[in-house]
């Protein structure tokens, strides 16, 4: 199915919009292959299966024109020629009893699904069809015309009749799950954009804000640990100088590999900013954080990175805080182990200090 599907042009990674083309047209033909097989076996309307094979063919020919990539094309004839052979079956073949104008609902239904209404023309053609549906089904069920080619029995029109609305309710189903599914795996991608940093791909400053918020909330409510670790890459604008941007971005995603590996699944690690860290660690006093800390000294200290034939060590500077009463909101403390990062720059790198040394020993 996928070599088939790869032939006449599908690409899982197009465009929505695109995708679901594949899967209308399909739709139609099979659904216009039933009503031929009908009309062959029990409605002898010549002029009703000529116009359905012609349908079916040229159905199957606009699958050309999707591998070619003409995709408005093919949108604006298959609405087109739907609605042309359903206004034959509603006002020239037979009576309204058979049910048949129940399929204009399925036009404003394939224009949403198919259309991008950020393209003008798309969007008004969208809106001027859905109209043109919508008064022509009102015209078949108000006004009654009495001239028509074939009469169908009364078995026969309410056999059409529920046919038609499994044919329309069969494959929508089928369409509404693929759309709910490509909206979800939307979303989801959405919320993955918004919640990571594009090039650690750990979570980002504003995650690190939301969550350092909601569990400074939590220690202050009910008591409990919570401790914050901010760290910074020593002269790291000496290996961008050295090695080069590309280089310097490389041993950031290696240093975040390296320290989600030795973070807890509960525990946020997070890109503070440039070449600045943060960690959260929820229900953890100072005395664990500041051996987490340590441990993380030593881990980078002591890894070699090579990249592109070079070896490159780095060091890391750490600063650390425990909740405490004393920080008015999460904002307060985090200017607190900011100062403490600050401190252990100046105090030669390399090293871990303790934001509010006596507020840690409690």
């Amino acid at each position: 199915m996928d070599k088939f599907l790869s032939k006449i042009g599908y690409d899982k990674y197009m465009n929505y919009n695109d995708r679901i083309l594949y899967f209308m047209l399909l739709a139609s033909i099979l659904v216009s292959g039933f009503y031929l097989v009908l009309y062959l076996l029990y409605i002898p309307l010549v002029i009703a299966i000529v116009v359905h094979i012609v349908y079916i063919s040229f159905s199957i020919s606009l699958y050309y024109f999707l591998k070619i990539k003409r995709f408005r094309f093919v949108k604006f004839s298959m609405i087109l020629a739907h609605m042309t052979q359903l206004t034959l079956a509603v006002f020239v073949w037979f009576s309204v009893d058979t049910g048949y104008n129940i399929y204009y609902f399925m036009v404003p239904l394939v224009t949403f699904l198919t259309m991008k209404y950020n393209d003008k023309t798309e969007r008004n053609f969208t809106i001027i069809t859905s109209l043109v549906a919508a008064f022509l089904y009102f015209f078949s069920e108000v006004v009654k015309l009495d001239f028509y080619m074939y009469q169908t029995s009364m078995e026969m029109n309410r056999f059409i009749t529920g046919s038609s609305i499994l044919c329309i309710l069969l494959p929508m189903i089928y369409i509404l799950l693929v759309f709910s599914k490509s909206l979800y795996a939307s979303h989801r991608d959405l919320e993955f954009l918004a919640n990571t940093d594009a090039l650690t791909k750990i979570a980002n400053r504003r995650v690190m804000f939301e969550r350092g918020i909601q569990e400074f909330e939590l220690a202050r409510k009910y008591k409990c640990d919570f401790s914050l670790i901010i760290f910074d890459l020593d002269n790291f604008k000496l290996i961008n100088d050295q090695y080069g941007h590309p280089v310097g971005d490389i041993v950031l995603q290696k240093l975040s590999e390296l320290i989600m590996s030795n973070t807890r699944d509960e525990d946020t690690f997070a890109r503070y900013g440039g070449e600045e860290f943060a960690i959260l660690l929820c229900k953890t006093n100072c005395e664990k954080a500041v051996a987490m800390a340590d441990k993380l000294l030593h881990l980078v200290r002591e890894t070699s990175f090579v990249i592109e034939e070079s070896t490159i060590n780095i060091t890391i500077s750490i600063g650390v805080a425990k909740f405490s009463d004393k920080y008015k909101d999460f904002d307060n403390m985090l200017k607190a182990v900011d100062q403490a990062l600050y401190e252990a720059k100046n105090d030669g790198r390399n090293r871990v200090v303790i934001a509010d040394k006596n507020n840690c020993n409690k």
